[in-house]
């Protein structure tokens, strides 16, 4: 099927990604194609006006490209996320970039004014506090629809207990806002959470964006996020992405006035990427056995942050029978340096090459240089 394909891209390249990893170094591999086809699907639902990718999840300066080059604009959430963005690529058209800083300082919105950029706002406080920085200008809101959604309660960003977004009963004073200093809200914006398989938190989300829409004239453009699910294990249904497409397609019936953009970023390059790291060492406790690996929490620390799953695939042993359950853990001296629990794997040995897949979103971007060690290199493959 062509979205196993997609998905299992590395199966068919295990014998390549070992070669790269020939010289000893661990490393982490992006594919190329299985960006483009991201974007090509998501180009394929016709109701989006725009794409935005979310460059928090990975700021590759290839990677970067590679999207532009594809038609896809930018939403950044700090200066330094443009500033690389424009040094990443020099000739960007700032009209592709969306701003949403989210508790900044405001230093961060009068950078965004300065230099054009498409600014979100989300909150009252620059609204109450410093009005005079909007007086005349276009300026978008996010919207907290009081919906939040996602794989684990620290990636959800709807709700009373998520901090991002104004609150739906806090709308009308921003019409109070925009009418006394002249602010044209030109577009509402919300996102209520990472790996959304509830198709209904998009369309609810909608719903009430377009009741609040009807009450500004000036909106031109309902940003609906992000949160598109990737397939974490191999063993899980595939997302239902055709039934998504078509009830976005029912939700721009109802926003035939309206640009409906979306702004993913996991989605996009999620997938992509794969850490390759070799076998350090092995233990066995009892009956349980642990296998270490050159890398660690340093670089990939969404298990220990929101016990995400990550597929694990011993590459050298790759047609090998599971035998041995064991965790995979990695150098850095913390208890949490879990990457993977419970795992069925073959006897593995020092030196063997260890996959990790759905490394291209939210892992080198959230890297640290905890414990001093080495990064492994990015290569576009």
């Amino acid at each position: 099927m062509k979205k196993e394909a997609f998905i299992l891209w590395w199966t068919s390249k295990h014998e390549d990604l070992i070669e790269i990893t020939a010289d000893g170094c661990d490393k982490i591999v992006y594919n190329k194609q299985s960006i483009i086809d991201s974007i090509k699907k998501l180009k394929q639902i016709s109701s989006i006006d725009r794409l935005f990718y979310a460059m928090k999840a990975n700021y590759n300066p290839s990677i970067l490209n590679l999207i532009y080059e594809n038609g896809v604009g930018f939403e950044c959430v700090s200066p330094g996320e443009v500033r690389h963005l424009i040094k990443s690529i020099p000739n960007i058209d700032l009209n592709r970039i969306i701003f949403t800083p989210n508790f900044a300082p405001k230093t961060d919105y009068i950078f965004a004014i300065e230099n054009n950029l498409n600014l979100t706002i989300d909150n009252l406080f620059p609204f109450e506090e410093w009005p005079n920085l909007f007086i005349d200008r276009d300026v978008s809101i996010r919207v907290d629809p009081g919906i939040g959604a996602g794989h684990h309660e620290h990636v959800v960003t709807g709700g009373n207990f998520s901090k991002f977004g104004i609150p739906v009963n806090d709308i009308v004073k921003v019409s109070e806002y925009s009418k006394k200093y002249n602010i044209n809200i030109k577009g509402l914006h919300s996102h209520n959470g990472s790996g959304i398989k509830d198709i209904s938190s998009w369309t609810n989300t909608a719903n009430i964006l377009l009741e609040i829409a009807n009450k500004f004239p000036s909106i031109k453009t309902i940003n609906l996020g992000g949160g598109i699910p990737i397939k974490e294990k191999l063993s899980e249904d595939d997302f239902d992405f055709n039934k998504f497409q078509d009830s976005l397609n029912k939700i721009k019936n109802d926003f035939l006035e309206y640009e409906l953009w979306l702004e993913p970023g996991r989605y996009i390059v999620g997938e992509s990427g794969v850490i390759l790291s070799h076998v350090t060492q092995t233990k066995k406790k009892e009956n349980y056995f642990y296998i270490g690996l050159g890398v660690g929490m340093n670089l990939l620390i969404r298990p220990p942050l929101y016990d995400a799953y990550h597929e694990i695939i011993n590459l050298t042993k790759y047609k090998e029978k599971n035998e041995i359950i064991a965790s995979i853990v990695g150098p850095i001296c913390e208890s949490g340096d879990k990457l993977g629990k419970d795992r069925y794997l073959p006897h593995t040995n020092e030196g063997d090459v260890m996959l990790i897949a759905n490394a291209g979103a939210y892992v080198r971007s959230m890297s640290s240089n905890y414990n001093l060690r080495d990064m492994p290199k990015e290569l576009l493959f």
